[in-house]
C-alpha cells in the first residue's frame, strides 16, 4: 500500500514538473517560399528574454513531432530566421489554415516556448490544363448560341490565387462564357456568336 502511494506521488510531481517547463507562445505569420536566412520576427524581444542570455543557456529551435526544422535563432539578434525552404501546398495541400509548430528551447534551466507560424499562400503556381489542346468537330449548320464545354483549369494555390477567371483569343465566331461550379470552381464554355461557313474557313485554332 505505501509503495503504491509513492508511486503516485512520484509520478504527479513529475507531470508537474514537465507542465512547468512550458513557458510563453508565441504566433508569426509569413508567406510561404521565403527565402533561407529571411527574418520571421525577433523572438526574443517578442517572449521578453535576456538577450545576453541566448548563447550561454543555448537557445535552438526544435520540433514538436521530429518533422523538419524549418526555423532557426540568430543568437546574437534573437532574430527566429527561415532555416528550410516552407511550401504550403506541399505541407498544407488545399487546407484553409497552414500551421507550422516549431519549440524554442534554452538550458540550464530547461525552457520551452511553443511557436506557431501560420503560412500565407503565395500565387506561385500557374493553372494547368489536363490536355493541352481540345478538338472540336462543329458542323456548318450549328446555330449561334451553341456552347462547347471546355475543360477545367486545375491550381494547387487556394483563395484568391487559385483560378479567378479564362480569356479568348479575339476571333470572329466564337466568345467565352465563364461558369462556376460549387466551391467557387470556375470553368468555361465556348459559345458560337457567329455561324460558321466551311467554305469560307475549314479549321479555326484558337
Amino acid at each position: 500500500m505505501g509503495c503504491s502511494r509513492i508511486a503516485l506521488l512520484y509520478g504527479l510531481a513529475f507531470i508537474f514538473l514537465v507542465l512547468n517547463l512550458v513557458f510563453g507562445d508565441v504566433s508569426y505569420s509569413i508567406p510561404e517560399e521565403m527565402k533561407r536566412g529571411s527574418v520571421i520576427g525577433n523572438i526574443a524581444k517578442d517572449l521578453g528574454l535576456d538577450l545576453g542570455k541566448l548563447s550561454a543557456r543555448k537557445a535552438r529551435i526544435d520540433t514538436e513531432d521530429n518533422n523538419v526544422k524549418y526555423c532557426g535563432v540568430n543568437l546574437n539578434t534573437g532574430d527566429l530566421i527561415v532555416q528550410e525552404r516552407i511550401d504550403r501546398e506541399g505541407l498544407c495541400a488545399k487546407k484553409a489554415s497552414c500551421v507550422v509548430k516549431q519549440e524554442l528551447v534554452l538550458e540550464n534551466p530547461l525552457e520551452l516556448h511553443r511557436i506557431s507560424i501560420r503560412v500565407q499562400d503565395i500565387n506561385d503556381n500557374s493553372p494547368q490544363f489536363k490536355e493541352e489542346s481540345l478538338n472540336f468537330e462543329i458542323r456548318e449548320s450549328a446555330v449561334k448560341g451553341a456552347g462547347f464545354l471546355l475543360d477545367e483549369a486545375h491550381d494547387t494555390d487556394i483563395g484568391e490565387n487559385a483560378v479567378q477567371g479564362y480569356s479568348l483569343q479575339k476571333n470572329d465566331h466564337f466568345k467565352l462564357s465563364v461558369k462556376t461550379k460549387g466551391g467557387g470552381r470556375k470553368y468555361g464554355e465556348l459559345v458560337l456568336d457567329k455561324e460558321l461557313d466551311r467554305e469560307d474557313k475549314k479549321e479555326l485554332s484558337l
